[in-house]
């Protein structure tokens, strides 16, 4: 990634532009992102990957958070100061646009995708010093969660995900 230019992104030797750099600041262009993340989705997810056009509001919506366009989020009542909740039916994506989103600010922190299951065998296994671990120290996206089963570490059941979540 071009620190400079941290609105363009090449890809396979391909420059796509996200926006335009003024003042030190990115006006993105949706439509430009649209393109970049059907490039990126192929490149990730194989050939057969597609954005589907009912799938662009929430996308819209999606983008505007990552990029942090406090205007745009406003307008929705978004707060790109919390977290987001993506939910929706198996299969139906959710994954693959979490780690496909993270691509188009390449420049931001970005967050560690960990299925919320993962995390409760973890603390099956370690106990409580898992919860800990997930505490407001780095950014994290919870894939499956609400699935996960109920942790027991030494007979003692836990809510692993619902305790992390109140920790955070």
């Amino acid at each position: 990634m071009n620190t400079n230019q941290p609105h363009i992104i090449i890809e396979k030797g391909v420059q796509y532009k996200l926006g335009e750099l003024k003042d030190n600041c990115i006006q993105y262009d949706f439509k430009s992102i649209l393109i970049y993340l059907d490039a990126k989705g192929k490149l990730l997810f194989g050939k057969n990957f597609k954005i589907y056009e009912e799938d662009e509001v929430v996308l819209y919506k999606l983008c505007i958070y990552f990029i942090r366009d406090f205007d745009a989020c406003a307008k929705l009542n978004i707060d790109p100061n919390k977290g987001i909740l993506l939910s929706g039916p198996v299969g139906c994506g959710k994954t693959s646009l979490m780690k496909l989103l993270r691509h188009i600010v390449p420049h931001q922190k970005s967050y560690e995708l960990i299925p919320a299951r993962n995390i409760t065998f973890a603390f099956n296994n370690i106990g409580y010093k898992t919860i800990q671990e997930y505490g407001n120290s780095n950014f994290y996206c919870f894939d499956d969660l609400g699935v996960e089963t109920t942790g027991r570490h030494f007979g003692k059941d836990c809510n692993v995900m619902g305790e992390i979540l109140l920790s955070r």
